[in-house]
């Protein structure tokens, strides 16, 4: 990861746009469905002295010598700068975007290949089921009351992933709103089993990412503790959740009450040419 990902509040926050072509109203319209109030200033026009106090700065005047010094004054004024096109003067990356409103996708090749980040968001927009913004709106409500209730963190963790992965997230999607509420309040009110955790045991190819199924990424994701075969590759261990414990299997014993994820390696497949029929 050459770009540590975030995303940065610029609601009611000065952003500086130089530039007056394509590639600056392009910008300005992103900059504005933020909320940050955006001063576009054309090529010819713009000073050093007016990147300071800004929150951002983009340089996108497609004028070579102009965007460097874009980029000089900005990083001589401690301001974050984005040229367009020119990764080598920009502190940051614009990312290609999906936007469901609630729901935020980046997406980013390091600025290599934006048409290859443009792809991926396809991809992504049409993976998306039409109306996952309502499953974010709605947690965002229950959200107080579930950390009212719900004391512990991997208890509260439990809970959201039988939200997301459950009947309240089905009867969101459908536009049962109602029928979700009075599930989400009778789970938070203790009125439902208890998660006692579990193994999950997952063969698998050690190198192959693109061979998981999505039951075994969803596995991974809900995952407490991941262990695996020393040869599974690395790649594949961190499509576990950030906060999971990682362990090389070991035969070791597994604690109760923990959601488990063990991933065996699948033995390699003996070319035909190497098999010889004995007798």
């Amino acid at each position: 990861m050459r770009a540590f990902p975030l995303f940065m509040r610029l609601e009611n926050r000065p952003v500086l746009v130089v530039g007056a072509g394509g590639m600056a109203m392009a910008k300005l319209r992103l900059l504005q469905a933020s909320g940050a109030l955006v001063s576009v200033v054309p090529a010819d026009r713009f000073s050093p002295a007016l990147v300071a106090g800004k929150a951002l700065v983009i340089g996108a005047s497609g004028d070579a010598v102009l965007d460097a010094a874009v980029s000089r004054a900005a990083r001589e004024a401690g301001v974050p700068v984005n040229v367009v096109d020119r990764p080598e003067l920009s502190d940051f990356i614009m990312p290609a975007i999906v936007d469901r409103g609630e729901i935020v996708v980046a997406i980013s090749t390091n600025g290599g290949s934006p048409v290859l980040a443009q792809r991926v968001r396809a991809a992504i927009e049409a993976a998306l089921p039409h109306g996952i913004e309502r499953l974010a709106q709605f947690a965002r409500r229950f959200r107080g009351a579930v950390h009212a209730r719900i004391a512990d963190h991997d208890s509260r963790r439990h809970f959201w992933a039988g939200f997301f992965d459950g009947p309240i997230a089905k009867a969101l999607l459908a536009g049962r709103e109602r029928d979700a509420a009075r599930e989400v309040i009778r789970t938070i009110n203790g009125r439902h089993a208890p998660d006692r955790g579990g193994t999950v045991e997952l063969l698998i190819d050690p190198d192959d990412v693109d061979g998981l199924t999505l039951g075994a990424l969803r596995a991974l994701q809900q995952a407490d503790m991941v262990l695996f075969d020393a040869g599974i590759a690395a790649e594949i261990v961190d499509l576990a959740r950030r906060d999971a414990v990682r362990e090389i299997w070991r035969d070791q014993p597994i604690a109760a009450g923990r959601r488990i994820v063990r991933l065996k390696a699948r033995a390699p497949k003996i070319p035909a040419a190497n098999v010889r029929v004995m007798g």
